[in-house]
């Protein structure tokens, strides 16, 4: 009898293991990270509340006035910048460069130019010819595109032609110095270490030296690898240079971005998507929309930030185990604002504001219900609850 108990036992042990191991595949929502960002059973029992109620109604009874209203639309007061482009002396190139330097630039559309305008930046610095940067795939966008499919390179490669060498690939020689060789082992001539927002003397000492022996070296990562402050002031001249003279969309990118600036200014109908929906122009009079002013709204709540920051947005449990099981899964829990509470948190500002919260802001900005509204995220962590929230407080 003793050994049947045990029998028993262990056949309901193995049934209730099978179960937990089987629940993840009849119910993936529940258990899927985030499964908050659309609404699950479990994500249901929990549903978000406004926490901002009081001034929620008091936002909406408020009427802005017609002087708000006009500062609001109103241009900037001269803040007294000037152009910092214009070099006080002009600049000659070394008749030999040092070497090749490649970066690999990673994250998304900002941080690549960002990591391009110090990728030039670190040339010049070396005195080192830049191989056209590559771009790593996106892990959140999953864009595979590369630097001659975004940006204009012979445009790039002349309005640099004096400050720096620039080439589209590496000769025959050093055609063995790719992604994928650096990815397979520790490579000599790949510079791993750089610190974030390095200086320029750390450069001059840990790649020059690999230049000199080599011929070429490839740093990755290299993000926010170059520091903002205390460099030559040429050298941050000729960042301003390369972001806001070098660097330029191809011309259907560009083509595309006055489309959608007109398309939002002056929304069309269905009609205005074509059976390859593809975006095309519109006779619109424009009456229907006045003088097409509009909001572009960056939510900045997505799964990433959300989690990241480790704070509660009101989502209950259900909340809580999805951001808590992201962040082992993406950051393996190593979080630093883990180990605050919600309230320490908010207090010292490390919280991203709620659509909610957003919404209030954009009240008491003066913006209505006449405005035009759009949302630009990848995937924003709000359901519907946040949606309405968001609906709600602004246009």
């Amino acid at each position: 009898m003793r050994f049947y108990h045990h029998l028993l036992q262990s056949q309901r042990e193995a049934f209730a293991g099978l179960l937990v191991l089987l629940l993840p595949v009849f119910f993936p929502r529940l258990f899927s990270p985030l499964g908050h960002a659309s609404p699950s059973l479990f994500s249901e029992w929990n549903a978000p509340k406004p926490k901002h109620l009081p001034l929620l109604k008091g936002a909406l009874q408020r009427q802005p006035s017609g002087r708000q209203q006009s500062e609001l639309w109103s241009p900037l007061a001269d803040q007294g910048w000037k152009p910092c482009l214009k070099s006080a002396s002009s600049s000659v190139l070394p008749k030999k460069s040092q070497g090749y330097i490649q970066v690999f630039l990673d994250g998304g559309l900002n941080q690549q130019r960002m990591g391009i305008c110090d990728a030039v930046a670190v040339a010049k610095i070396l005195n080192a010819t830049l191989v056209i940067p590559h771009f790593e795939v996106n892990p959140v966008w999953q864009d595979s595109s590369s630097f001659s499919e975004i940006f204009d390179v012979d445009h790039f490669i002349d309005v640099l032609k004096d400050e720096i060498s620039i080439v589209k690939d590496l000769p025959k020689e050093y055609s063995w110095s790719t992604r994928e060789y650096y990815a397979t082992a520790i490579r000599a001539t790949r510079i791993k270490t750089a610190p974030v927002h390095a200086s320029a003397n750390w450069y001059l000492e840990n790649v020059l030296p690999v230049l000199q022996s080599y011929g070429i070296a490839a740093i990755a990562p290299f993000s926010h690898r170059l520091a903002f402050d205390n460099l030559p002031m040429d050298i941050q001249r000729l960042r301003c240079k390369v972001n806001f003279k070098a660097l330029a969309f191809v011309p259907h990118i560009r083509e595309l971005g006055e489309v959608l600036v007109n398309r939002l200014r002056r929304p069309a109908g269905k009609s205005a998507l074509g059976d390859n929906q593809f975006l095309r122009e519109t006779t619109d009079d424009g009456k229907k929309w006045g003088d097409g002013k509009f909001v572009v709204l960056h939510l900045r709540f997505d799964k990433d930030m959300a989690a990241h920051s480790a704070c509660d947005f009101g989502g209950g449990k259900a909340e809580k185990m999805a951001l808590a099981k992201y962040r082992q899964v993406i950051w393996q829990g190593r979080v630093m604002n883990s180990q605050f509470t919600d309230e320490e948190l908010r207090s010292q500002g490390r919280c991203p504001l709620t659509p909610e919260e957003i919404g209030l802001l954009l009240a008491a900005l003066g913006l209505d219900n006449s405005t035009r509204l759009y949302l630009a995220s990848h995937k924003a962590m709000v359901g519907k609850q946040g949606y309405k929230l968001c609906v709600i407080c602004s246009p």
